[in-house]
């Protein structure tokens, strides 16, 4: 059925980003992580021209995004210093700057168009040394001015832009949905014929994880053939569990007399070994209590649950969690190659995959049916859940000491995969962050290409790092200090290479409202779930035969006939590296 008025006004008031905004609680560790990284970027500028050689600053950074879970101690070597400094709450982090320069004037500024949040923040305060490095490696000083967008507005904002073939903003943040409508509307470059004649670009792509180029880089999702962007910030969903109860002996007696196994201690219980969905519902269900009970030796004052996790409408909370149970289940929402979708996502393994989603909503906190990443953040700082599946990029306020009551007690690992009927294991989940990509209507592709360069080189990457921004360089994310950088930074490493995304084509909005409407409707009973997946189905099904799909679409627009798609890898229990290679 297609959208009547009242739909499209409330799709469009809510065609935000999977990371729509700094929420509530992620509001708490984002004014001290700015803080810090302006304190580091000033002192890559303070006094430069007149201090020789490299000029050494402090930079405070707060425990939320710095310090592991527990309150242990964590020891630095200040650079330059003569003794091992120790701290508990905040880490000393020292950044050096490189030669002094003179300053220089800009020939002209360049927009750089992104949401208004800490990573569009923090890339404008990255963004003031291009002016310098433009000048020595291009012959002219070039400025980038961030114009910082409301993210319920940024959508609509930029496309007006676009409409209108303005040539600023050069450079934007695209959300990885949008784009299929922004090539497909002649807005955006392809970039590939730049690339293949410049083998720094052809460097700068190998550097990313497959996973990576495949849904932040590439229209349709794979085809390397159309290259229209470059990963800017990252994000995963990763699980976050208390480790004071999980460790406790009584605990652990318990569930083993009533599950079998152990419940998993250390990171390497979850990944790599094949830990499974069914297992942490397990624990899901074993954790959840009644006030009045007994929990890890002491009595509730309060019902406590097994997991939080993402069940509301708003924009893509179910779309992104529902995927993930569906990806493992080893179904994909349709073929991209010709547009059906019966048998795909309302197939058996789809139907098992919803019953399992839903399953998990019984052992969550009463307002589940609203849930998204703050309420799920919210259940863990109240030390009311065992576990929770959240967005990384809001996980910094979990360690604040000044909200989070589990502060010192959580431990961040990778999600679960589950072995299924075919006795394949499967390891995927739904897949966040943003790419940047360059204005087809502007005079200065070749500086704005020069500028994703510069941004990726370690010094910028680095300080991105620090500030909080989510690398999507795999040669920095393997890295043993990247990995230790914050108490997340390990998961998040080892989620990027099985990350998977929904349509990226122009209709994604109507697919995804559909998505929205139908499975909450099975999860507050109101459907069955196999009634909920042949509706499903059958809305995606018109609206994917009025936009004419595949048959209207140029062959560019469309997925390659001979090479893998999502679906075919995950039918398969393949890599994601697999995706957009030869079919055999």
């Amino acid at each position: 059925m297609g959208m009547n008025d009242e739909q499209k006004e409330d799709l469009f008031k809510r065609k935000l980003s999977r990371r729509e905004a700094i929420g509530t609680a992620g509001k708490v560790a984002i004014s001290a992580i700015v803080a810090g990284v302006v304190a580091g970027v000033g002192g890559y500028f303070a006094g430069s021209a007149a201090a020789p050689g490299a000029t050494t600053v402090t930079q405070k950074v707060t425990e939320t995004k710095t310090v592991t879970a527990a309150a242990a101690t964590v020891t630095k070597t200040v650079a330059g210093a003569a003794k091992t400094v120790t701290e508990t709450k905040t880490v000393t982090k020292t950044v050096t700057a490189g030669a002094p320069t003179t300053p220089v004037k800009p020939v002209y500024t360049m927009i750089f168009a992104s949401p208004e949040w800490l990573p569009g923040r923090l890339t404008g305060l990255i963004a003031k040394k291009f002016p310098e490095w433009s000048a020595r490696k291009l012959g002219k000083p070039i400025a980038v001015k961030m114009d910082l967008i409301p993210w319920t507005v940024v959508h609509d904002r930029i496309t007006t832009f676009l409409a209108a073939k303005s040539e600023e903003p050069s450079i934007f943040i695209s959300d990885s949905q949008w784009l299929g409508e922004l090539y497909a509307g002649g807005h955006i470059k392809r970039l590939n014929p730049i690339i293949e004649k410049d083998p720094e670009l052809q460097q700068l792509i190998n550097r990313f994880d497959d996973s990576l180029i495949t849904y932040y880089m590439t229209y349709p999702q794979g085809n390397r053939d159309c290259i229209v962007g470059f990963g800017h910030e990252g994000d995963v969903l990763v699980i976050v569990y208390r480790e004071d109860l999980f460790t406790h002996p009584d605990e652990r007696e318990n569930f083993k007399a009533e599950y079998g196994y152990d419940l998993p201690t250390k990171y390497e219980d979850w990944y790599p070994a094949q830990f499974d969905w069914y297992q942490l519902r397990d624990i899901a269900k074993f954790f959840t209590r009644k006030a009045g009970d007994e929990l890890a030796g002491k009595r509730l004052e309060a019902d406590f649950y097994g997991i939080a996790t993402h069940f509301g409408k708003q924009y893509d909370a179910i779309a992104c969690v529902f995927g993930t149970m569906l990806y493992v289940h080893g179904e994909y929402w349709w073929d991209p190659i010709t547009g059906e979708v019966e048998g795909y996502i309302n197939s058996d393994r789809a139907v098992k995959a919803l019953e399992f989603y839903k399953e998990l909503m019984k052992y969550a906190p009463p307002n589940a049916p609203e849930a998204w990443y703050d309420e799920t953040n919210a259940a863990l700082q109240a030390g009311r859940v065992a576990v929770i599946y959240n967005w990384c990029g809001f996980l910094p306020s979990n360690f604040d000491p000044s909200v989070s009551k589990v502060y010192n007690v959580i431990k961040v690992v990778p999600p679960p995969g589950h072995k299924g009927d075919d006795g394949i294991f499967r390891r995927y989940s739904t897949i966040g962050g943003q790419p940047m990509v360059i204005n087809a209507h502007s005079k200065h592709a070749e500086e704005a290409l020069a500028f994703m360069k510069f941004w990726f080189e370690p010094e910028q990457q680095r300080m991105w790092a620090e500030g909080g921004g989510g690398v999507c360089l795999k040669d920095m994310i393997r890295t043993k200090w990247f990995k230790e950088l914050t108490p997340y930074n390990r998961a998040y490493a080892d989620s990027i290479p099985f990350q998977v995304d929904f349509w990226n084509v122009p209709f994604y909005p109507e697919m995804l409202l559909a998505v929205q409407e139908e499975i909450h409707a099975a999860l507050m009973e109101e459907k069955s779930p196999k009634q909920a997946l042949d509706d499903l189905a059958k809305r995606h099904k018109e609206i994917i035969e009025r936009e004419g799909y595949p048959e209207k679409y140029p062959p560019e627009q469309r997925f390659p006939p001979g090479l893998k798609t999502p679906a075919d890898v995950i039918r398969a229990g393949e890599p994601m590296s697999e995706v957009g290679k030869p079919k055999k």
